[in-house]
């Protein structure tokens, strides 16, 4: 599958060219190779960073994605959560500079705000909901949305979280 896919899919699937989804591959992909056993084969790492860019690009749910794949959805999860983690303690102190903490703990500070290093909130996107998937998609509020969460000026959040796994 993606080595038959046009520039245009791999856009659509992954948010960006084929290039830049096998360099980032190149970068990371070494840090999640599993060992073959007498059982099975591993999944090759840039399968499994496919599947986490995939669910992290696209509304697709994880039995979706994995369903492509010709994975069990369980896998799609693990692949998501292994890459993810990977992209917060690898890749994110080389591509997110954070300004310098004591400037964020003195601005903070002279706004009437002693000892804090960020804000954290979030907020309800709305989207259109995919057919049939109402119920993953509604939030609280009554509404089709994702969440986006956001940290400013401080610490970068560290958990990832994706439709239907969790409803702020």
């Amino acid at each position: 599958m993606l080595t038959t896919w046009n520039n245009q899919h791999w856009l659509e699937m992954f948010q960006k060219t084929r290039k830049m989804f096998y360099h980032i591959v190149s970068m990371l992909g070494p840090h999640i190779v599993k060992q073959d056993s007498n059982m099975r084969q591993a999944i090759p790492p840039d399968k499994r960073m496919a599947m986490a860019i995939m669910k992290l690009a696209t509304p697709n749910s994880l039995h979706d994605i994995a369903n492509q794949f010709g994975m069990a959805p369980c896998t799609a999860r693990l692949a998501t959560h292994e890459v993810c983690h990977l992209l917060k303690d690898m890749a994110a102190n080389k591509f997110i500079c954070l300004a310098n903490p004591q400037q964020v703990i003195d601005g903070f500070n002279d706004k009437g705000f002693p000892n804090c290093m960020g804000a954290l909130d979030s907020t309800h996107i709305p989207v259109l909901c995919p057919l049939g998937r109402w119920r993953s998609f509604t939030n609280r509020k009554g509404f089709a949305s994702v969440i986006l969460q956001a940290m400013a000026l401080g610490l970068v959040h560290k958990h990832f979280y994706w439709v239907g796994q969790q409803h702020a």
